[in-house]
């Protein structure tokens, strides 16, 4: 039996008398992309709240890579092997690109809080970010300020950020929104890329880049799951149908 990056028993979250999540159970493989999906005020993005630690649980159970994580902040949780990114950029956007990236790295190569560390004397560190931008093809923007890149780039750039960290388990929250066709399609090919071997759970409005990049989706609506399975499975679903993806189907 496949063994459960992220496994939800239970959840539910009430914000006064409104139930925005109830009773969610699902399992998430490590090392296979999945999507979340569902209509607007479905509850997904409590769900990744939830999940990273940004909002407790009402009631139910949250475990990562078997671990509990029910109730830890976000950054303990961080430090366990999650992270995410955003679906507003979240890049650092007065530093550099390079900057940005090797700002990532700095907890994974040990360094913590010591920032008295001289870094730019770190030649291991520095190959290590020169090789995340070459990936993305950001290398000849490396030394101009993150914050004036195209929106396309902020985003693969928060993307190799959000990898940088040494994470098992990767998590975005609409990835490719506002983005052209082209740039869509050259995200989803960096996203494949830069999260092989990794566990990705993401929720997507764009479901050609949900077929095209999950393994399985999971379909919530009114705060339950109503279906997880294959793209192929959930696309042929009639309840699916019914209560989402109406013409999406043929």
């Amino acid at each position: 039996m496949s063994t459960a990056a992220i496994s939800l028993r239970q959840l539910s979250k009430r914000f006064g008398m409104t139930e925005i999540l109830q009773a969610v159970d699902l399992d998430i493989v490590m090392g296979e992309r999945h999507a979340i999906i569902g209509p607007n005020g479905a509850g997904k993005s409590t769900l990744f709240h939830l999940i990273s630690g940004k909002y407790q649980p009402t009631a139910g159970r949250i475990h990562l890579n078997g671990a509990d994580i029910t109730g830890l902040a976000a950054y303990e949780i961080s430090r366990l092997g999650l992270s995410r990114s955003f679906q507003i950029t979240n890049v650092f956007p007065h530093l550099s690109v390079f900057e940005n990236v090797r700002s990532a790295l700095l907890w994974t190569r040990g360094y913590h809080y010591s920032f008295w560390h001289l870094i730019d004397l770190e030649d291991g560190l520095n190959d290590e970010a020169d090789a995340l931008l070459a990936n993305i093809g950001l290398s000849t923007r490396r030394d101009i300020p993150a914050g004036i890149l195209p929106y396309a780039d902020q985003r693969a750039l928060e993307i190799a950020m959000t990898v940088a960290s040494g994470t098992d388990v990767v998590m975005m929250d609409e990835p490719t929104a506002g983005m052209s066709r082209h740039e869509t399609e050259v995200m989803v090919a960096l996203i494949r890329r830069m999260t092989e071997g990794k566990t990705l759970v993401m929720v997507e409005h764009d479901m050609g880049v949900v077929f095209d990049l999950a393994d399985r989706i999971s379909v919530l609506v009114d705060g339950r799951i109503i279906a997880t399975d294959t793209p192929e499975a959930i696309r042929a679903n009639p309840h699916v149908q019914d209560a989402y993806l109406g013409g999406l189907t043929t």
